[in-house]
């Protein structure tokens, strides 16, 4: 692998390109999308729904996996898969921790009212970014959901290309399904999408900890 200063140089160069798209969403595609969510109620459709729910399940299935290979690697019975599924599930965790610092210092309001008539855009005409306000209100930024989504899509692409197209599918289903409910800003899923990616990463890179020869032995 590269070395750290590239891998770091070329993440920063990443977050700026980052950076960018989302302002440009903040400012031409956020809030035209969404009212065109709103005005065609798009969440009355269940596929919707179930798109942006797959990430829930993700998120679900992560104790599952860490139980799972805790068990088979205790009892000596090391898979391929195994590695994929491990670094998957470290990822989900990860992003699921840092989402909350992250939403706290953006602060950013959401596309309508779900939560004890927080301000939104929809029902209220508030849009933007107020960093460190907390709570519920402000946490739209970045999407939960989607850094789910991109983590694992990563990491299942990564290890697996045959499935990359899948992955990638996974992560498209959550995004559209995001968009339809109105959960979420465009800027917010790309954010997330980073983010996930980001993480990702850095686990592919140092959370490699199963032995070559144990999965060259084993299927």
């Amino acid at each position: 692998m590269r070395p750290w200063k590239d891998f770091l140089i070329q993440w920063v160069m990443v977050f700026l390109i980052g950076a960018l798209g989302v302002t440009m969403c903040y400012r031409y595609v956020d809030i035209p999308l969404a009212r065109f969510a709103h005005q065609h109620d798009l969440r009355q459709y269940l596929i919707f729904h179930a798109l942006q729910a797959l990430s829930d399940g993700l998120l679900l299935l992560t104790p599952v996996v860490f139980l799972a290979v805790g068990w088979r690697r205790y009892r000596g019975q090391i898979a391929r898969f195994d590695r994929v599924a491990l670094q998957a599930a470290l990822g989900v965790l990860l992003v699921s921790l840092l989402k909350y610092p992250l939403k706290f210092a953006f602060g950013r309001t959401w596309p309508a009212t779900f939560y004890e008539n927080n301000p939104s855009l929809l029902h209220d005409g508030v849009y933007g970014f107020y960093p460190f306000q907390g709570g519920v209100a402000y946490s739209a930024f970045p999407s939960g959901h989607a850094a789910v989504a991109a983590v694992v899509a990563t990491v299942v692409g990564w290890y697996a290309p045959r499935y990359r197209v899948l992955a990638v599918l996974l992560w498209l289903a959550v995004a559209v399904g995001l968009l339809g409910m109105y959960y979420h800003f465009a800027g917010d899923i790309l954010a997330g999408t980073g983010l996930g990616v980001f993480v990702a990463s850095l686990v592919i890179r140092c959370g490699n900890r199963i032995p070559t020869k144990a999965l060259k032995n084993s299927d």
